[in-house]
């Protein structure tokens, strides 16, 4: 029997120890650089500020909000298994705290024309009003800068549970004719 030999060049070397050298620097993927979900895993809680916003978020302090987000954060958590506490506050200082990372995450009905942008992170647009013209429609979930393990598991959430027929009954109840 004859044995065939094939020659490693020294690119195939080459591009394997770097391949090697790249795959050893990874982490868990995606990365969150201050750990918020693996924090809120060993905390057995999200921190969830309230920003008030009827029908989105209907404040109750110190108690957890009714509305729409309240609901959506309160099954996310169940899913994860955790509690969630929520923080009460004006919207400059909730803000402030997710920049900070003294917040997971921030509801209020905000949408994709939010002023923070640039500072915080935010979701994929979960429900689009058509009632309402351009990026005022999107709604959106502010999250701290930068956590995008905790963001990408939210989103998973989001978009296994969208449903426009959820949310459209209660803005029909909310808004005047």
């Amino acid at each position: 029997m004859m044995l065939v030999r094939f020659p490693v060049s020294a690119f195939t070397t080459a591009a394997a120890l770097a391949l090697l050298l790249v795959l050893s620097g990874c982490d868990r993927w995606p990365d969150d650089p201050r750990d918020s979900l693996a924090a809120a895993e060993q905390r057995g809680a999200l921190r969830v500020g309230v920003v008030a916003n009827p029908p989105w978020v209907e404040p109750n302090p110190p108690g957890a909000p009714g509305g729409m987000e309240s609901e959506l954060i309160s099954e996310f958590a169940d899913q994860l298994g955790l509690q969630v506490q929520w923080h009460h506050a004006g919207v400059e200082q909730q803000i402030e705290a997710l920049k900070n990372f003294d917040l997971d995450l921030l509801i209020g009905g905000f949408s994709a024309a939010h002023p923070w942008q640039a500072e915080v992170g935010q979701t994929f647009p979960y429900f689009i009003d058509n009632r309402q013209d351009g990026a005022r429609g999107k709604h959106l979930i502010l999250s701290a800068p930068g956590e995008n393990a905790l963001l990408m598991e939210l989103e998973r959430f989001l978009f296994d549970h969208r449903d426009p027929q959820r949310f459209l009954p209660r803005l029909r109840e909310a808004s005047p004719p």
